[in-house]
């Protein structure tokens, strides 16, 4: 058995869940499962975002403490795509040899968020996903207050994830206030960014759930490139790029593919 693994899939209450139900697993937990959900197993030691290197000479000092309730270790590491190099490369070589009674779970929104190196130890362990009407009923639930409209965009853009769904319903609440109309100044996409400045990975994590949700009706291959731009733009500025600038950028090829309800050109027809 793999004592390596990397839960992915976008951060949240879902991959948290999921990092501890496989980490209960791997440790053999039993009866005492619940206490790996509620986090207070004294074999399971989680470690938030980000991982330092602190972190990771912890771990190293705590190798060779036996298990106290029997059956293994777990390490969680919900923050090891936001750790630095150093740490990653530190972390890699406790992966190499590990004890036989550790086991390492691992979070990020993709593999490619880890080392090459450190990800070639690591299994994969993708989270589930669930059919959108499962995900537009619990949306429902969650935000009554949303439009029917609102809520089967966010479903159908959240590539299979309630949190993501989640996450894109609130954005999407708040981009189509934001958002200024187009009234044909070049300055547009000037503006837009400047709308959303103080919010602008959110709008653009909502963006990119409006065009997923688009492409996969139309099969328009427009929304397929806006989606992918607006998906690279908010990773941009979740590793700390500049998030006026990405948004500049952003909204102005948005506005050259016609893609937007408000930037759209006359001759588009936006579903």
């Amino acid at each position: 058995m793999l004592h390596a693994w990397l839960v992915t899939g976008p951060a949240g209450p879902e991959r948290r869940a999921e990092s501890r139900r496989l980490a209960s697993e791997l440790i053999g937990a039993g009866d005492e499962a619940a206490l790996v959900f509620e986090a207070h197993h004294p074999d399971v030691r989680e470690y938030p975002d980000p991982l330092r290197i602190d972190d990771v000479r912890e771990i190293a000092a705590g190798l060779a403490r036996p298990p106290l309730l029997g059956g293994g270790r777990a390490v969680l590491l919900s923050g090891l795509a936001q750790a630095k190099v150093e740490a990653q490369n530190a972390l890699l070589r406790m992966m190499e040899e590990p004890p036989p009674d550790l086991y390492f779970v691992a979070e990020a929104e993709t593999p490619q968020q880890i080392l090459p190196t450190l990800r070639s130890r690591l299994g994969m362990h993708p989270l589930p996903r669930k059919a959108p009407s499962e995900i537009a009923a619990r949306l429902r639930e969650t935000r009554p207050q949303a439009s029917g409209e609102l809520v089967e965009e966010a479903a159908h853009g959240a590539d299979g994830y309630f949190d993501r769904a989640l996450a894109v319903l609130d954005a999407l609440m708040l981009l189509d206030d934001a958002l200024p109309e187009d009234d044909g100044r070049e300055d547009w996409f000037i503006r837009a960014a400047s709308a959303v400045d103080s919010n602008s990975e959110t709008c653009i994590n909502g963006l990119a759930g409006r065009f997923a949700a688009r492409w996969h009706v139309t099969r328009d291959q427009r929304y397929l490139r806006a989606w992918q731009r607006a998906e690279e733009t908010r990773l941009i500025i979740a590793r700390n790029g500049n998030p006026r600038l990405a948004a500049e950028v952003l909204f102005s090829e948005l506005a050259h593919l016609g893609v937007l309800r408000r930037g759209a050109s006359s001759g588009d027809t936006v579903p």
